[in-house]
């Protein structure tokens, strides 16, 4: 199973931005965690599966196979261990970027503005500019105002 790096950055990046917004309005940390994780777990399993099936299909158009004739193969199976394990590491990424953001949002507050969080995404953020060879301070930028605004959504509802 290879784990591509912008995955786990847009996990992380993804349980932050999600938390901020919930944050204010579910007081249980426990709650907020497990329901972040939850939502990103099964949303990346399913993306990895479409993925996988995907490449299975195109596998019996060019081999010029019957059309689900792979699905039951060994080959199929491991398509479905793989999108777990994928699923699963998004999973723990998506964990500890929504404990984390938890913890320390009350920690340091500008106006409603929780400071550690938004600077967190700032820097992943300019990390998800390498993976898509964009401009890391408007990567840095986006982020934070994707912070920002996340933080005042969560504060209003």
């Amino acid at each position: 199973v290879s784990i591509d790096g912008r995955y786990l950055v847009l996990g992380f990046l993804d349980s932050v931005l999600t938390t901020l917004a919930l944050g204010e309005s579910m007081r249980s940390t426990i709650k907020l965690v497990i329901i972040v994780t939850v939502i990103n777990l099964v949303t990346a399993f399913m993306a990895e599966y479409a993925e996988e099936r995907s490449s299975l299909s195109h596998i019996e158009k060019t081999l010029l196979m019957r059309k689900g004739s792979l699905l039951r193969t060994s080959l199929h199976r491991r398509a479905i261990y793989d999108a777990l394990i994928k699923g699963l590491i998004f999973g723990v990424v998506s964990l500890l970027g929504s404990l984390i953001t938890d913890l320390s949002m009350y920690m340091v507050k500008v106006l409603w503005i929780p400071v550690i969080p938004v600077i967190m995404l700032g820097v992943f953020g300019t990390l998800m500019s390498r993976y898509f060879r964009g401009n890391a301070i408007l990567w840095l930028i986006l982020y934070i105002v994707l912070g920002i605004a996340m933080s005042f959504i969560g504060t209003i509802i």
